[in-house]
């Protein structure tokens, strides 16, 4: 059992590792980062701060993904606190003032706990975050500093401010320009005093590591909170963010992708897997696929089960997303994998980082579908675009344009593969 701890401008991580050393401590948390094995069920994660402006914020689902593996997530202060209170009725616990702002409709904009700070070393904010600012009005209002319409004036002008403009001196400056300088004159002599005196952000953290600890040593009986709603979250792009992030082999999904392409006899592979997925059948189990069918399908389509030339209606009709975590699922799709696969698959993704690396101007996505579409239809022998999508169909992509995305990554090896072969220099070393 371990506490994982996301942290960064809010409450820095040597603050943290002072009241707790035996935390395991990550920066801002960002997507796929609570997929990953290394979290595990009866852990507990406290999720603080978290990328969520210029790279991929943490996804809801990621949190119910946890959540169902029996881990304990908290969250509060930054965008722990926004999660927490979109998410505590399906088992996140939220901590502190700013979690219950959130829950109560005080605040509803990420920008409220947003705060711009550098990539390099310990991050620093730039910014006062709105939340902070908030604490101190109320802190204004109780003092007698501050009316209580005054103090909602200044937070509307605040709050229409830019947030990595809003710091201490842009602040100060707003509140005078409001007619509030017995109020500036205050806060700046409060802050001078004591820099952390509003910090609502760093208590908030504080409170929610210290439940951690509470929570976490000793080891508690009761099993972790998961998921309430009876609605099924795992919807495909959840399964496709777990398919990125969450097998111990960060490639597999390449892996897989390699097979279902360039494995001439991968369709008999797919329709084994079909009849042995855990999600349409199971080992021991053949005629479970069938009752699917039957149950989904209806009995016109289970009829075709019985008569191999008409797989291709059933598999054009039936593409189940591979749950490439489970190792069986992966084991079912790489069966028939071999040294050399792996050997070219390596090869070839190292060949497209190193281009991608040179050309700093270019990007996967200037591959277009119609480029992927005319490699597949060389690959497969498949001419027509009715071919094209029975194929795909045969192989386990829901479309052309999964198989092409699926295909992107290779497409510089593979045509480089080409123009060796060409030249008579044989293929790529593989």
């Amino acid at each position: 059992m371990a506490v994982h701890v996301f942290v960064g401008p809010s409450c820095p991580e040597p603050l943290v590792n002072k009241y707790h050393p035996d935390f395991v401590l990550h920066g801002p948390v960002r997507h796929g980062d609570l997929f990953p094995q290394t979290l595990s069920a009866g852990d507990v994660v406290v999720i603080v701060d978290g990328i969520y402006h210029h790279r991929l914020a943490l996804r809801h689902k990621e949190i119910l993904d946890a959540l169902a593996r029996g881990i304990t997530v908290i969250g509060a202060a930054s965008i722990g606190a926004l999660r927490a209170a979109e998410l505590d009725e399906f088992g996140m616990i939220g901590v502190g003032r700013v979690y219950r702002w959130y829950r109560d409709g005080v605040f509803e904009g990420d920008d409220a706990v947003s705060v711009a700070h550098g990539e390099e070393g310990l991050p620093v904010g730039i910014n006062v975050p709105l939340v902070n600012l908030h604490a101190a009005v109320v802190a204004a209002d109780s003092a007698g500093v501050l009316t209580r319409d005054a103090g909602r004036r200044l937070m509307t002008r605040l709050e229409h401010e830019y947030y990595p403009m809003r710091t201490l001196d842009r602040v100060l400056a707003l509140a005078r320009e409001c007619g509030e300088a017995a109020f500036a004159d205050w806060y700046a002599g409060q802050v001078v005093a004591e820099p952390e005196v509003f910090d609502q952000k760093r208590s908030d953290a504080l409170e929610a590591c210290a439940l951690a600890e509470r929570l976490a040593f000793p080891p508690r009986t009761a099993p972790a909170s998961t998921p309430t709603s009876r609605r099924d979250w795992r919807t495909e792009f959840y399964r496709r963010w777990r398919n990125r992030y969450a097998p111990p082999d960060p490639w597999v999904h390449h892996r897989v992708a390699y097979q279902q392409i360039f494995t001439l006899d991968f369709p008999d592979i797919w329709w084994d897997f079909l009849h042995r997925s855990s999600d349409l059948g199971s080992f021991g189990a053949p005629d479970r696929f069938r009752s699917h069918v039957l149950q989904h399908l209806g009995p016109t389509v289970a009829q075709w089960l019985d008569e191999p030339e008409l797989r291709t209606r059933i598999t054009a009709l039936l593409c189940p997303l591979p749950d490439l975590a489970e190792p069986r699922e992966a084991q079912l799709l790489l069966c028939r994998e071999t040294a050399q696969d792996r050997t070219r698959v390596s090869h070839w993704l190292h060949r497209m980082e190193h281009h991608m690396k040179n050309h700093p101007e270019r990007s996967l996505s200037q591959i277009t579908d119609a480029v992927c579409r005319r490699l597949l239809s060389r690959i497969w022998d498949a001419p027509t675009t009715e071919e094209l999508a029975l194929e795909c169909g045969r192989r386990g992509f829901a479309s052309l344009s999964h198989a092409a995305s699926a295909l992107r990554p290779f497409t510089i090896g593979y045509l480089a593969s080409l123009q060796t072969t060409r030249t008579g220099e044989g293929e790529l070393d593989a």
